[in-house]
């Protein structure tokens, strides 16, 4: 049900976003490759590799990561049917998979809800290792590991710290398969960003610092308020000083941590029943406060994306408080109280579908028109091999099929001289939404365009080979 809603109201059509355009061009052959910082994985881009390798379609690209989303919601959740019970599961997955924020990113080719099948998947399988003596449960906790570091290496560290020191704390959970197999998965999945690391930037340390650069500073920063304020969108908040849109919709978000403890207190009064139960929701809230930590405390703007991975598994203690509550009334009042909980849950599908909606329109308007602003661009004579410069151009450059470039900012990658040597062998163009000219483009001609939401883009294109800058 969730796919078709997804389907109904977020178009397969709908063009890449930013940071989507950085990660597809990684793999593909059509469009230059965009400059890749320091934070992020390549993960993603090797998940849709296999669309983008097979066609230009963006709507192949997406229907894959719908079937691919769809695939992981079922592999993240099962193994915990054996620990939780097939209602409990079942509820959970619906939980997750009926919020805007999954919803929206189901189809999208960015990594925050693999990483939250990950971190779901690795801790079930914890759970099963630590209470089993066979082979699988370690060779699946070391694989959700591994594929959740190779989306987003952090939020892996995060999880495997947990469970790791899971197994020495906890008296009952002490196997040490369990403790191997998340160490062995995180070391597995870590690989690729650690050659790089020393590839491009010397050394583990000196790419965390570029991350952190790139982050704005990864310091002490209380960011509750932000993600509330960012909950029902924009996609990014950054910086973070936007209103607090419909607020009537964010009910669910400050209700979530009662529900949730609420969830373990009823676990923990049917514990002698249910131990491994109790032990699992536990587990689920301690690693999604764990996989929380840097969005919530340690970075100053918020995106609804950050924290899909808490929801996924905070979704298991609050499915428990559910289906715990139907099960504690008597027989004669359970169908009353099912009732009333599944209006409540139709009330909160309600409502995320109306952010659902108004996001999905907000993301087509603006894309689309980015897309008509690329095609009056090399209509204007900016075509491939070309390079775009400016801090704002990378999803442009994206359209255009040219090079996108920076000067400055977190994502400087070439040089003034390089730049201006740049323009003798190819269509050269800055842009951005400023009427001034960057001091080196002082020269160049300028092309005044406006995209079909209104938005003015200042184009200044070098004296360069095949440009007439007449035709904008």
């Amino acid at each position: 049900m969730s796919v078709v809603v997804q389907l109904a109201v977020v178009p397969l059509w709908l063009p890449l976003g930013w940071d989507e355009g950085v990660y597809v061009s990684q793999v593909s052959s059509r469009v230059p490759t965009a400059y890749f910082s320091a934070p992020r994985a390549r993960g993603i881009s090797w998940l849709a590799a296999p669309a983008v390798i097979l066609s230009a379609s963006t709507t192949m690209l997406r229907a894959w990561m719908v079937a691919l989303s769809a695939a992981g919601l079922v592999a993240a959740f099962w193994p915990w049917r054996r620990l939780m019970g097939d209602a409990v599961t079942a509820v959970a997955a619906a939980m997750f998979a009926g919020l805007w924020v999954v919803q929206f990113y189901a189809a999208e080719v960015m990594p925050n809800l693999y990483v939250a099948y990950g971190v779901v998947a690795a801790a079930g399988w914890f759970l099963r290792a630590v209470s089993s003596r066979g082979r699988r449960a370690p060779v699946a906790l070391a694989a959700g590991i591994a594929f959740t570091a190779l989306m987003r290496p952090a939020d892996a560290v995060f999880v495997a710290a947990v469970l790791t020191a899971g197994t020495v704390v906890v008296r009952s959970w002490r196997r040490w398969a369990a403790g191997v197999a998340a160490l062995t998965g995180l070391g597995v999945g870590l690989l690729p960003w650690l050659i790089e690391a020393y590839a491009r930037y010397g050394s583990p340390l000196a790419r965390l610092r570029e991350g952190s650069d790139v982050q704005g500073g990864m310091h002490p920063s209380v960011a509750f308020s932000m993600q509330l304020r960012a909950l029902n969108g924009p996609l990014l908040c950054r910086p973070c000083q936007v209103p607090w849109p419909y607020p009537p919709l964010s009910g669910w978000w400050l209700a979530l941590p009662v529900l949730v403890a609420s969830g373990l207190v009823l676990a923990a009064r049917n514990r002698r029943a249910a131990p491994t139960r109790f032990a699992g929701l536990i587990l689920a809230t301690v690693c999604a406060a764990a996989v929380s930590v840097q969005y919530l405390l340690l970075l100053d703007y918020a995106a609804p994306r950050f924290l899909i991975p808490a929801y996924a598994l905070l979704a298991l203690p609050v499915a428990a408080l559910a289906v715990g509550a139907v099960g504690a009334v008597s027989r004669r009042r359970r169908p009353v109280v099912a009732g009333l909980l599944t209006v409540v849950f139709a009330l909160h599908l309600t409502g995320q579908f109306l952010v659902l909606d108004s996001q999905a329109h907000s993301q087509v308007r603006s894309r689309t028109a980015l897309q008509h602003l690329a095609q009056r661009l090399n209509q204007a004579g900016l075509r491939p091999p070309c390079t775009l410069v400016g801090s704002d151009v990378v999803l442009l450059a994206f359209h255009v099929g040219c090079t996108s470039e920076a000067l400055t900012g977190n994502n400087a990658s070439i040089t003034l001289k390089e730049l201006l040597r740049r323009t003798a062998v190819e269509p050269v163009a800055a842009a951005g939404n400023t009427p001034h000219a960057p001091a080196y483009a002082r020269r160049w001609a300028r092309c005044l365009l406006t995209s079909a939401d209104g938005t003015p883009w200042y184009v200044f294109m070098a004296p360069s080979p095949g440009l007439r800058p007449g035709r904008c």
